[in-house]
């Protein structure tokens, strides 16, 4: 009773579907770390923008106010 669909050795089986779920899932965590990094760097290029936008909003106030003051 030798058919070609049960010459698979379950040992076989089972290490070569561990290295493949530990290779995805190495796969999904460092994909997670670079999600994390590049939404980490957005973040604080979002920060400073932001304050730059608030100091050219004071600097463009100030000199509206000194333009109507004369």
């Amino acid at each position: 009773m030798t058919n070609s669909n049960n010459d698979v050795d379950v040992n076989t089986l089972i290490k070569i579907y561990n290295q493949k779920i530990s290779t995805l899932t190495n796969q999904n965590i460092l994909l997670e770390a670079k999600l994390t990094t590049v939404m980490t760097d957005f973040n604080d290029e979002k920060t400073q923008l932001a304050a730059k936008a608030l100091e050219w909003q004071e600097k463009y106030e100030n000199l509206a106010a000194e333009v109507e003051a004369e």
